[in-house]
């Protein structure tokens, strides 16, 4: 592998097609595009229904894009619940009336939450500490009232949006039991030495049962790891349900953790991959180094005092960490050698990447999502792919946490670098992480 001298001036290398391709979504009968339109943000960080029509318009009937995910959680930092799958529902039905989109072509994805945010009735209290095990009463009642909030007759792709035992999720790298390295209480917690087929088949003959009331096309799984995937298309086998189709985890320049044994697993189940945070929560975009001409660009289509890591500094802190912020430097770097914004290199990266079937976009603007999905229409050149696994091996899995999350939010050891992306970047270190590529 070629790690460094890389000549210059590589843009030509870059292939730039028309429109968006349709790809079979694994096992299904989906003909989906490769990009899929996330939807986390609309009624937190986009206050206004007609923020997310127009993204939606650009979207799905200008662009070509005909598979949209959502979340009864949704929207997220911030007036968590309904109200994203409300303004989806509420967009659906005006331009079906309008004869500009049709139901029939479209690919609608939602997820149901152990924690029950969205997902209790109206005139319920939820409880700080609730979780559920995705019992098939509180699942047909989840998945009813997602299709009533989209107004969408039936789900194409129904997700478990996170295990419900005790295993790590979001940002924890390493495995440790009885909740330890979770953010947020756990239902099952399996002994050691135990399998949990009990919990498995109880969620398998869950999902079974929205198929045989015919409320889904399809299911999927969500912050997942090979354990997970494994029981459940065992468990699917044995019971007679269809496994899984997908599995929708956290991957991108910063997280390739998934690459490891739970696509192995999931590429001998036959689940494709549907990730989220390609872009690492705007942090590879390159707006967050301030000063930068992505920094400038971002600005002036919307205030960066708006966007995520700078409004809501605690939601998923692990995209802006110190580590990560340094291997952005050097992938943004990259992007501009090859003629590309830094976002096109992490979003057609990702869709080139061989564990993935499609790629879940996020958007707060139109701006944007007309840059997230020409990142779709290019195919990035095989040295400029070897250049990145160059990058990764000096930078791994910056964005993770392994066993001690504060000392990776703090990032010491890195000195006079340690800067996050939630505080204004006005030293560059560029020349310093370029040092270690070229």
């Amino acid at each position: 592998m070629i790690c460094r001298n890389l000549p210059r001036s590589k843009a030509a290398l870059v292939v730039i097609h028309d429109a968006l391709r349709k790809i079979k979504f694994g096992n299904s009968d989906m003909e989906v595009t490769e990009c899929c339109i996330g939807t986390m943000t609309w009624g937190s960080f986009n206050a206004e229904p007609d923020q997310a029509f127009a993204q939606l318009d650009k979207a799905v009937i200008d662009l070509g894009a005909n598979f949209i995910d959502c979340a009864e959680l949704y929207p997220v930092a911030f007036n968590y619940g309904k109200t994203t799958e409300k303004w989806i529902g509420d967009w659906l039905s005006d331009r079906t009336n309008q004869g500009k989109v049709k139901r029939s072509e479209l690919y609608i994805a939602t997820k149901c939450n152990p924690s029950g945010i969205g997902g209790f009735p109206e005139g319920e209290t939820r409880p700080d500490d609730f979780c559920h095990s995705y019992d098939a009463e509180i699942l047909e009642r989840s998945c009813r009232a997602s299709i009533e909030r989209m107004q969408c007759d039936y789900i194409d792709l129904y997700q478990l949006h996170w295990p419900s035992r005790d295993t790590p999720i979001f940002g924890a790298a390493t495995f440790a039991p009885k909740g330890k390295l979770r953010p947020m209480p756990c239902k099952d917690t399996i002994p050691a030495g135990q399998p949990g087929y009990d919990i498995f088949e109880r969620q398998v003959l869950a999902v079974k049962s929205l198929f045989d009331k015919k409320l889904i096309r399809h299911w999927g799984l969500s912050n997942e790891n090979a354990f997970g995937i494994t029981m459940m298309c065992i468990t699917c086998d044995k019971l007679g349900v269809p496994r899984p189709v997908s599995c929708q985890n956290d991957f991108s320049l910063l997280n390739r953790t998934y690459e490891s044994d739970t696509w192995e697993a999931a590429y001998r189940f036959g689940v494709v991959g549907l990730p989220y945070g390609c872009l690492a929560g705007g942090v590879l975009t390159g707006k967050y180094f301030d000063g930068s001409k992505w920094s400038k660009a971002a600005s002036a289509d919307r205030d960066l005092s708006e966007t995520r890591m700078r409004k809501t500094p605690d939601f998923q802190p692990r995209y802006g960490m110190p580590a990560s912020m340094l291997a952005t430097e050097a992938y943004v770097a990259l992007a501009e050698e090859y003629g590309l914004s830094p976002t096109q290199l992490a979003l057609a990266w990702a869709k080139q990447s061989d564990c993935n079937a499609a790629i879940i976009t996020g958007s707060c603007t139109v701006k944007q999502v007309e840059e997230c999905i020409s990142a779709f229409k290019l195919e990035l050149p095989e040295e400029l792919m070897l250049a990145i696994n160059c990058i990764f091996e000096q930078h791994r899995n910056p964005s993770m946490f392994y066993y001690d999350k504060p000392t990776c939010m703090d990032g010491k050891w890195l000195g006079s670098y340690a800067r996050p992306a939630s505080k204004p970047l006005t030293t560059s270190y560029l020349s310093w992480a370029l040092s270690f590529i070229y």
